[in-house]
C-alpha cells in the first residue's frame, strides 16, 4: 500500500512539474522580449514598453510578495482516514492578513526610485470548496469575491489536488500540489492621491495626470508537503507543519495617464520561492474545524542597483473556518 501511495504522490508531483515547466514555457514564449515601442492616441501619446524584471529587483519584489500573500499553502482541515470519501464536500472561509509596507517596501517602481499605492487591503479573504476523489485525492478550488474592494478587484483562481502519503492513528504526512491563475486590478501607480500634489513633485514622482488602471498578474504553481499529529490527550486539537517550493510567474502592466501621454509600460518576472507554514486546528465536531497558520516566505531584493541582496520576505497569520457537509 505504502508503495502504492508513494507512486501516486510521485505521478502527483510529476504533473505539478509538468506545469511548472508549462508555465516558464508559456511566460517566455509571450515575454520573451523587451524593449519599447511609442503610438500615437487621438493627441495623446502612447508608451508601450516591455522590460524583464529580474526575480531580485523591486518591482519583482512587489509581484512575487503578492502572489505569495495568495499561496494556496496549509490551512489544511484535519481529516481523519476513514472520513476519507469520494463525494465529500466542505466549503471554508479563509481570511490572511496582509501586513502594511513602509516606505522603502512601497518604493520598487522605477527600480526601487518610486513609491507604489501597495497599501490598499489590510486582509486577502477567499472562499476554499474542497471536494473528494476516489484513492483519498481531494480537489481544492479557492476564488476570492471578484468585485471592487480596498480599492481592487481581483479575478484569481487558485487550484490545487492533495492526498496523504502515509496516514496511522495519530500523525499524517500529505502531498498538495497547487496552483493559480488570474490577476488584480487596481491603481497602484497613480493612486488618487498622488493627484493632490503636482506631477514630478515628491508626493507624484511619476507624473500621474488621473488614476491609473494597472493590472497584476499574480500566477503560481507549486508543491508542499504537511506533517499533522493528533495530541492524545487533546483529541480536538491538531497542530501541524508544512513546506513547500513555488514557481511564480508575475506580470504587471502599467495602465496610467501621465503628463508625456499614457503610460502602458508591461514587466514581467518568473522565478522559485521556498515557503513554510506551521500552526494548529481545532474540531469543534466532525463537520466544523477553525485552523490557524503562520506562514513565512523569504523573498530576496537588491533594493538599489548594484547593492547587495537582503531578504524582504512575507510573514502574516492566515486562518480558516471550514464545514464539511457529507
Amino acid at each position: 500500500m505504502f508503495q502504492q501511495n508513494g507512486r501516486m504522490a510521485f505521478a502527483g508531483c510529476a504533473g505539478i512539474l509538468a506545469l511548472t515547466s508549462f508555465f516558464a514555457t508559456n511566460a517566455l514564449a509571450q515575454y520573451g522580449g523587451t524593449g519599447s515601442s511609442g503610438a500615437t492616441m487621438g493627441s495623446q501619446a502612447v508608451f508601450n514598453r516591455n522590460y524583464h524584471a529580474g526575480f531580485d529587483r523591486p518591482e519583482a519584489w512587489g509581484m512575487k510578495y503578492f502572489a505569495s500573500s495568495s499561496l494556496l499553502s496549509g490551512l489544511t482541515p484535519p481529516v481523519s482516514s476513514e472520513d476519507h470519501h469520494f463525494g465529500s464536500i466542505s466549503i471554508g472561509i479563509e481570511s490572511d492578513w496582509l501586513p502594511s509596507l513602509d516606505t522603502g517596501q512601497r518604493t520598487i517602481g522605477f527600480n526601487g526610485t518610486a513609491p507604489e499605492d501597495l497599501n490598499k487591503a489590510p486582509i486577502f479573504a477567499r472562499a476554499v470548496v474542497r471536494i473528494g476523489l476516489p484513492d483519498k485525492f481531494t480537489a481544492i478550488v479557492a476564488a476570492p469575491p471578484p468585485f471592487h474592494v480596498f480599492g481592487v478587484t481581483s479575478h484569481l483562481v487558485a487550484f490545487g489536488l492533495e492526498r496523504p502519503i502515509v496516514e496511522r492513528d495519530r500523525w499524517s504526512f500529505t502531498w498538495r500540489g497547487y496552483g493559480q491563475l488570474g490577476t488584480v486590478k487596481g491603481a497602484f501607480t497613480c493612486p488618487d492621491s498622488a493627484l493632490a500634489f503636482a506631477p514630478g513633485s515628491a508626493g507624484n514622482p511619476a507624473r500621474c495626470v488621473g488614476p491609473s488602471a494597472d493590472e497584476a498578474t499574480l500566477r503560481y504553481v507549486g508543491n508542499e508537503f504537511q506533517f499533522a499529529y493528533r495530541i492524545p490527550k487533546m483529541p480536538k486539537v491538531v497542530p501541524h507543519a508544512a513546506v513547500g517550493g513555488n514557481f511564480i510567474a508575475g506580470a504587471f502592466q502599467v495602465h496610467a495617464p501621465v503628463t508625456a501621454g499614457l503610460d502602458q509600460t508591461h514587466l514581467w518576472t518568473h522565478g522559485g520561492t521556498f515557503s513554510s507554514s506551521a500552526g494548529v486546528s481545532y474540531l469543534f465536531s466532525k463537520q466544523v474545524s477553525f485552523t490557524v497558520d503562520a506562514f513565512y516566505s523569504p523573498l530576496w531584493v537588491q533594493r538599489t542597483p548594484g547593492g547587495p541582496d537582503t531578504n524582504d520576505g512575507l510573514f502574516n497569520v492566515r486562518a480558516l473556518l471550514n464545514y464539511t457537509f457529507r
